[in-house]
Parts: C-alpha cells; structure tokens; sequence
C-alpha cells in the first residue's frame, strides 16, 4: 500500500506497525496522523471503546520503519512528482490530515478522484453525542472543510454501521466463514473480535464501521446513496452534527447496503 494514513494517538501508529508485521503485510510509506484538530485541539479519547493502547487486543512490538513526514505534505510531494496520478483516499478517523492538505495545497484537489469517509450520522443518531458521530465530532471544523470542497466524496456513517455485524452468539458457535480460513488475516481477526466481547462483556455485536468502509472503497455498488450535501455544525451542543441538505451536491450518503454480497465478499476476501 502507499499511503496509510493514522490520526490521533501514537498508540494507534504502533498498532498498525505491530499489525502488519504480524501479518507479514509490506508497504511504502507509514505515516503519523495528526497529533491534534485543526484548531490546535487535544483528540477526544475513545478508550471507553476502543482499549486503553487504541486495540483491546495485546500485539507483539515491532520495529519495522517509520516515516516522520506528515501526512498533508506526502501527499504535496505526491502531487509535485506525479501530476498526472489520480488518487483515492480511505479516511477511517478524523478529517484532519485531509483539511490540512487542502487548505496548505489546495491545487492537490486535482489529484483526488474520491474520498472514502467512515464518519456521520445522517439519519440516525451519533455515537459520541445524540447529534455526532465520534470521527466527525473530534474534528468538526476539518469535517467541515472537507464536505464543503468540491471533491467527490463517498460517506459510510452509522447509517448502514450497525447493519453489517458480528453477532456475539454466531461467532461463538463458529458460524462466520471468513474466520474459519488458516490465513493470517483470518486468524487475527478471529483473535481481535474474542478481545472485543472480551472487554466489553455487555455487547451482543460488533459493529464492523471500518471494514464496511473499506468495502466502500473496493465495491461502491453493494452501497444504494442519497446524492446532496452536507453542512457539519462546528460550535455549541450539537457540535459534529451532520446534516444532509436535499440538494444534489459533491457527497454520495450510503444507506442501504446489499448484506449478502457484502458477505461474500469478505469470504472470498480472507479465504484467498
């Protein structure tokens, strides 16, 4: 891969570092995210969720290479040296990286075919207030930044999170078929959902946000979207909110996804 992009904690960096030597996963770059909000903010915590080091999983340290570059710059030097390169960017956290960029080099613009969000509650309510959900509430003026540009953007938010899950129960009873493959991928998945219910003993189901967004980026035709666009609140209660306009605009909102397909998808995914 060439660009992995890691907001907030240096935990999160480590984790990835960690995650790819375990599953022998090479790469060209690895880049710190952004160490606070475009406005010069400390990140929100999401311990509470996610484990106290960003992972309720215990990894192996590793000392593969690192790159001290920041992240909006490497993207400038992508653009100065290949003009003509088209590139599509996976945003799993927070939009600040992406805000920075284009507000230092907003000429990059014409490089990026697409920006792939995890981040928003459209249609339903937020995970980190009953208005936002918790990407977009970190760093709302960044969310704001990038919704308002004229990039072609595809959001997954809460929407459709919740309606791709691993059931508490199924898993148990070994019944997903992407864990039941001997690949790397398939076991440290296995491992990293068993230390999910493991740490939050109350939960039925994980909800699988990233991976679906991931899937966005591979598969756009498993998501059905409302076209429009989109104004995020940067101040007061309702900070983070973000509210879909009825006009047809630059940003494509999923809310239904083809389960089925998406599961085959993942299957066929691990398995090979």
């Amino acid at each position: 891969s060439e660009l992995r992009n890691i907001s907030q904690k240096s935990e999160t960096h480590k984790n990835l570092i960690n995650i790819l030597s375990d599953l022998e996963i090479s790469y060209k770059h690895l880049l710190k995210g952004a160490d606070s909000t475009l406005l010069g903010e400390k990140f929100t915590n999401a311990e509470h969720y996610h484990g106290k080091e960003g992972l309720t999983l215990k990894l192996n340290n590793s000392n593969l290479r690192t790159h001290n570059l920041e992240t909006y710059k490497y993207i400038h030097e992508i653009y100065n040296s290949q003009k003509n390169a088209k590139i599509k960017l996976l945003m799993l956290g927070p939009l600040t990286n992406l805000a920075k960029t284009l507000i230092s080099f907003p000429e990059i613009s014409s490089i990026i075919d697409e920006v792939i969000i995890m981040g928003g509650a459209f249609f339903t309510e937020g995970n980190a207030t009953k208005y936002a959900e918790f990407n977009i509430y970190a760093d709302a003026e960044s969310a704001s930044i990038v919704f308002n540009s004229k990039l072609n953007i595809r959001v997954v938010g809460l929407d459709v999170c919740n309606d791709l899950i691993i059931d508490k129960i199924k898993f148990y009873n070994n019944e997903y078929s992407f864990l039941k493959s001997d690949t790397k991928s398939s076991q440290f998945s296995k491992n990293i959902i068993n230390s999910f219910f493991e740490y939050h003993t109350n939960k039925n189901a994980m909800a699988l946000c990233d991976p679906i967004a991931t899937i966005c980026l591979i598969e756009k035709n498993l998501f059905t979207y409302k076209n429009c666009s989109v104004k995020v609140i940067t101040e007061g209660d309702k900070i983070g909110q973000t509210i879909p306009l009825n006009n047809n605009n630059n940003v494509q909102i999923a809310y239904k996804i083809n389960e089925t397909e998406i599961w085959n998808l993942i299957d066929q995914l691990f398995i090979h």
